[in-house]
C-alpha cells in the first residue's frame, strides 16, 4: 500500500477516508491522523477549487465562442433575408402576394427566424449549439 496513492485518490474526489481506510485495510485512526497531519482536507478543497475554476473558464470560452458563431449566422441571416426582400420589390408586392412561391418565402424566413432564436435563448443559458442545432438552418438558406 501507497500513501501517495491513498492521499491521490482521496484529494481527487468522490471518496471519503474511512472509505479508503476500508479498502486499503488501514485503520481508521492511522488514516485520520496521517490525512490531519498532511492536510488532506484543504488540498481537497483546494484541488476542488481549481477544476471548478477551470470548469467555469472552458464553459465561459464556449459561451463566448458560441456568441460569435451566432452573430455570424445572425448576419448571414440578415443578409439572406435583405436579398428575398429586395427580390420583391413594393410595387410588385401584391403580384407577389398571390405567387406560391413567396408564401413559401415568408414560410421560409419564419422558420428561420424561429431557429435563430431557439440558438439565441440556447447560447443565453449557456449551452453550446452543435451541428444538430445548425442543420435545419443550412437547410432552409439554401435557394
Amino acid at each position: 500500500m501507497s500513501w501517495r496513492k491513498v492521499k491521490a485518490e482521496y484529494i481527487a474526489g468522490g471518496i471519503s477516508q474511512r472509505a479508503l481506510a476500508e479498502k486499503y485495510g488501514i485503520p481508521w485512526g492511522t488514516m485520520r491522523t496521517k490525512a490531519n497531519k498532511e492536510k488532506w482536507n484543504t488540498k481537497r478543497i483546494a484541488a476542488e477549487k481549481k477544476a471548478m475554476q477551470k470548469a467555469e473558464q472552458k464553459t465561459a470560452e464556449i459561451v463566448a465562442d458560441n456568441a460569435v458563431l451566432l452573430e455570424r449566422i445572425k448576419t448571414k441571416l440578415l443578409q439572406k433575408l435583405d436579398k428575398m426582400v429586395d427580390a420583391y420589390p413594393e410595387t410588385q408586392a401584391a403580384e407577389v402576394r398571390i405567387k406560391t412561391k413567396a408564401v413559401d418565402t415568408v414560410y421560409r424566413m419564419k422558420d428561420i427566424a424561429a431557429i435563430y432564436t431557439a440558438l439565441e435563448d440556447k447560447t443565453a443559458k449557456g449551452q453550446a449549439a452543435d451541428i444538430e442545432d445548425l442543420s435545419p438552418l443550412a437547410e432552409l438558406l439554401k435557394l
